[in-house]
C-alpha cells in the first residue's frame, strides 16, 4: 500500500460525521468563530442609531470595502437605504457594556460616549472607526450584506480588542 493510501486511511478513520444543520448547531457552530465586535451607527435627522454587529468582514483593498450583516427586522436596515452612509466603530476591551446596548439589550444608565466625524456618529474609546457610503445592498436569506466604501478611518492600535466567542466577551491573550 502507498504511503498516500495509509494517509488517508488514517485520517478518513478518525473524522468525525457532520450533523444536518439546524438553528441551534447553526448558532453554535458559528458561535466557535472568534470575531472582533463592531457597532455599525447611522445619523438620521440629527438623531444617532446603532447595531451591535459581529458579521463585520473587509471585503477589497481597491476598492477599499467593507461588509456588514443586518437583519431585516433591525431599524438599522430600515435606516441605511434612506441615509446611504455609516459608521463602523471597532470596540475595544471594555465596551462589552456598550456592545450588549446596541445588541437590542439597553441600560438606561449607560452614558453613550457619541463623537462625530464626517458627518456620522462613532462610539469613543473604539479601536477604530470607519466612515463608509453604501455602495451595496445584497440580500442574504433573512439579513441584508450592505458593503461600504470607506471614505475615511482613524485607528488607534495600543487599544485592545473585544472578541466575541462562543457566547461570551474576551480579549486576546498576552503576546
Amino acid at each position: 500500500m502507498r504511503i498516500e493510501d495509509r494517509l488517508a486511511t488514517w485520517f478518513f478513520k478518525r473524522m468525525s460525521h457532520l450533523e444536518s444543520i439546524v438553528p441551534l448547531l447553526f448558532k453554535q457552530a458559528l458561535g466557535q468563530w472568534a470575531s472582533g465586535v463592531t457597532v455599525i451607527t447611522t445619523l438620521r435627522e440629527s438623531v444617532p442609531h446603532g447595531m451591535t454587529a459581529s458579521s463585520f468582514s473587509s471585503l477589497s483593498l481597491d476598492p477599499p470595502l467593507v461588509l456588514v450583516s443586518v437583519d431585516q427586522r433591525a431599524r438599522l436596515h430600515q435606516l441605511l437605504p434612506e441615509t446611504g452612509r455609516y459608521g463602523v466603530s471597532i470596540l475595544a476591551k471594555g465596551q462589552d457594556l456598550l456592545s450588549n446596548h446596541f445588541a437590542g439589550r439597553p441600560n438606561d444608565s449607560l452614558q453613550i460616549p457619541w463623537i462625530q466625524a464626517e458627518g456620522l456618529p462613532f462610539l469613543d474609546g473604539a479601536l477604530a472607526h470607519l466612515a463608509c457610503d453604501v455602495f451595496s445592498a445584497i440580500p442574504g436569506g433573512d439579513h441584508i450584506i450592505y458593503i461600504g466604501h470607506i471614505t475615511h478611518a482613524q485607528v488607534w492600535p495600543n487599544r485592545e480588542p473585544l472578541v466575541y466567542h462562543s457566547g461570551k466577551y474576551c480579549t486576546l491573550g498576552a503576546s
